[in-house]
């Protein structure tokens, strides 16, 4: 099972709803795992593949882990590397980008909601 870690400078919540507002753009179905994690069928690069997804708060920082469980049939090992790669950037990227945003908004005195 091919599976990646970021470690976060942001608060397991905040990671969550990345997480979760990155499902949904994606058009992905999940669910919350028995095990706490999250059960996503998601579509990478045009490859349809099961993955568990997973937020743990380690302080100072919370880790984020992406793995393949159910890889579509045919997909590379390199694929699959790719794969976990661009979730797990995609969660990543959306936190950077909202947060430098909201400061940039901040800094020139506009409102952010």
């Amino acid at each position: 099972m091919r599976a990646v870690q970021r470690i976060l400078p942001y608060t397991k919540q905040l990671v969550l709803y990345a997480l979760y507002d990155v499902l949904d753009s994606e058009e992905s179905e999940y669910d919350k795992a028995e095990n706490g994690r999250i059960a996503a069928k998601v579509t990478v690069y045009g490859n349809r593949s099961g993955f568990e997804l997973s937020v743990s708060e380690e302080l100072p920082a919370t880790v984020l882990t992406v793995q393949i469980s159910a890889p579509c049939q045919g997909l590379s090992v390199q694929g699959q590397r790719r794969a976990v790669d661009y979730l797990a950037d995609r969660v990543e990227q959306l936190l950077e980008n909202e947060l430098k945003l909201s400061a940039l908004m901040k800094s020139r005195g506009g409102n952010v909601t």
